[in-house]
């Protein structure tokens, strides 16, 4: 009876921590849809019924050009996500199945990678963006014209690689039994054939892990498209909720609502490939 009861005890204490670290989470999310459906004028983070306003969701889609912006997101997203995609698989994979003189230091040097603050590449990517090559106006040696600023691409440029994705991919290969890669070269098969037929099928759970973390980064980006634009042709969703803050005042509920409607498609990815991306996350942390 003394242990059925310091077990349940244990278990209280357990649910309970739970529910307040869930607390944590959950209270700032009803702080922003209470918000979201106030009145103009009301507190923040306060309503009543008859100051109940889901009107709040139109009018804020209707404040700026919505439109145009979330079809330069998905573009940007999409285009960045699928890249960034391949690219890990092939240099996780490189990494993980492919001996060359260097690779260990090279994986080091992706470690050390991880660490360091997007803030810090911030002015060489810029610059890399205004100098490339015989984009919009520059020559051959990336002069004469304004490069990849103020355009999709350049919004894509930063996220087309990610060491994260990379490191994913490569835990993930390097876990796998090298008998299904010698199989398949006795069958006359070639690295890329291995690479895109035989292993990463199997790292299935790896991938979807992978576009989940990129689509959100790309999605949720501020600084790099506020650096980047100068144009409301190019800028994407996040800018736009610049336009609720003005000079003496914001409107907190048409932001709320504002952040609402664009959480919308990270969460639906989220929900869809969550039973895989649970699998890929607890894979990947356990392979040497």
């Amino acid at each position: 009876m003394t242990r059925t009861a310091s077990r349940r005890a244990r278990q209280s204490l357990l649910q309970a921590g739970a529910l307040c670290v869930a607390a944590v989470y959950v209270l700032p999310l009803l702080f922003v849809l209470t918000t979201a459906l106030a009145s103009s004028g009301q507190a923040l983070g306060s309503i009543t019924p008859s100051g109940f306003r889901p009107a709040n969701f139109m009018d804020a889609l209707h404040s700026a050009a919505f439109g145009r912006m979330f079809l330069n997101s998905a573009i940007v997203t999409l285009g960045s996500t699928a890249i960034q995609v391949v690219l890990a698989c092939m240099a996780g994979y490189a990494l993980a199945r492919i001996s060359f003189r260097g690779r260990e230091g090279f994986f080091l040097l992706l470690i050390a990678v991880l660490v360091v603050p997007p803030e810090v590449t911030l002015v060489p990517l810029f610059v890399l963006a205004q100098h490339a090559p015989l984009a919009s106006g520059n020559d051959l040696f990336g002069q004469g014209g304004i490069g990849l600023l103020n355009t999709l691409p350049g919004l894509m440029f930063p996220h087309i690689a990610s060491a994260l994705s990379i490191f994913l991919m490569r835990q993930f290969y390097i876990g796998m039994p090298e008998e299904l890669a010698d199989a398949a070269r006795i069958d006359g098969a070639t690295e890329w054939t291995v690479l895109w037929r035989i292993f990463t099928p199997l790292a299935w759970p790896a991938v979807v892990t992978v576009a989940i973390f990129a689509f959100q980064s790309v999605w949720n980006d501020f600084l790099w498209p506020l650096v980047m634009t100068k144009s409301n042709d190019v800028q994407t969703v996040q800018l736009g909720l610049t336009v609720f803050f003005q000079q003496n005042t914001t409107q907190w509920s048409l932001l709320m609502a504002s952040v609402i409607v664009i959480s919308i498609p990270v969460v639906v990815l989220f929900l869809l490939g969550q039973r895989t991306f649970q699998d890929g996350v607890a894979a990947g942390a356990v392979k040497e």
